[in-house]
């Protein structure tokens, strides 16, 4: 998995799916962080760089054309049909954070 990262690095870079390979080469065990993610979310607090507000929006603000691009791509498909009321930067930030992170999983569990 480790390697399979690395080469998807290499290839990403300035966009969302650089921050998740990061964060997950930085784990002992980058399937087990997929995983993790997959089963219980940014919510769980285990993405140290997505906990504060503060750190989610600047995330959203940086990235927020490829948000929007994920955010359109999910509504067409039916992913999801109501946003919140509450923190929209937040839950996007988290919502294509985790997107993406399956993503990658899924290729890499594919090869």
């Amino acid at each position: 998995m480790r390697e399979k990262l690395e080469i998807l690095l290499k290839e990403n870079r300035n966009n969302i799916t650089e921050v998740v390979i990061k964060e997950a080469l930085e784990n002992d065990d980058p399937t087990l962080f997929f995983q993790n993610l997959q089963q219980n979310g940014c919510q769980s607090w285990m993405v140290s760089s997505m906990i504060l507000y503060s750190d989610t929006h600047e995330f959203y603000n940086t990235h927020y054309d490829e948000i929007e691009n994920i955010r359109l791509e999910l509504q067409e498909e039916d992913l999801i049909t109501n946003l919140p009321d509450e923190d929209l930067k937040n839950y996007l930030a988290w919502l294509s954070y985790e997107h993406i992170a399956y993503n990658i999983y899924q290729q890499i569990e594919e090869d």
